[in-house]
């Protein structure tokens, strides 16, 4: 096999003219629009979800409890395929590619987000929430001014891991045709018959995507320590 790599005639030309770049550019752009609409959408479902469990009222803590697990022990392209294809069947509600897409993806960032930020809350001293109660400060301006701005440092470097993972699972939403990057690099590869260079470079762009995210996460991280956080 390492012999046939060797001797394979690399071409990029295939890949690498104003066509095909454009092609792909046009997927890059979905494969943005998918990420970040599932990160603010998955952020908000995920903090919904913790703050319902901590709450612990039933049974609605049962219900978020459901929600989390579930979508953490499914694969993500189960959940994406029984949207698309299911809940039409199931319920009569007919989503685009696209919107099957950004649902499934938020909802399963968001399973993981409760999570993270519900471990953040919690390792925020119960005494700094004792102490705001005595001043007479309300649970509102509690969690918002003292507890999640502290909550926020040991957050960020899983919330980061969970948006790029975002962008590395929107590839999945090829599969129902969504013409994000990947759906692009497949009909390239078709219509190349070039698919070693292909999806080299589609290794690459995604490597690009990711890598400067999470440069700047840790920068970001950095910053919340030399600013006290």
């Amino acid at each position: 096999m390492s012999h046939q790599l060797l001797a394979y005639a690399w071409d990029w030309s295939s890949v690498l003219n104003a066509e095909a770049v454009h092609l792909l550019l046009i997927g890059l752009g979905y494969t943005l629009l998918i990420s970040g609409l599932s990160l603010v959408i998955g952020n908000i479902l995920g903090l919904a979800a913790a703050t319902i469990r901590l709450s612990g009222k039933q049974p609605f803590s049962g219900i978020a409890y459901i929600y989390v697990e579930f979508f953490r022990n499914t694969p993500a392209l189960v959940q994406l395929i029984w949207i698309f294809y299911v809940l039409p069947n199931l319920l009569g509600i007919t989503l685009s590619p696209i919107q099957a897409g950004v649902v499934a993806l938020s909802l399963n960032a968001g399973a993981f987000l409760a999570e993270i930020f519900r471990g953040g809350i919690q390792s925020v001293p119960v005494g700094q929430r004792d102490v705001s109660f005595v001043l007479g400060l309300s649970r509102l301006t509690t969690f918002w001014g003292i507890v999640f701005p502290q909550a926020v440092r040991s957050m960020l470097p899983a919330t980061g891991n969970v948006f790029i993972s975002l962008v590395k699972d929107s590839s999945l939403l090829s599969v129902i045709a969504v013409a994000e990057i990947t759906y692009q690099a497949q009909q390239l590869s078709i219509a190349t018959f070039r698919p070693l260079e292909t999806y080299t470079l589609l290794a690459l762009a995604y490597f690009a995507l990711t890598f400067p995210l999470s440069i700047a996460i840790g920068r970001f991280e950095k910053r919340l320590k030399r600013a006290g956080f």
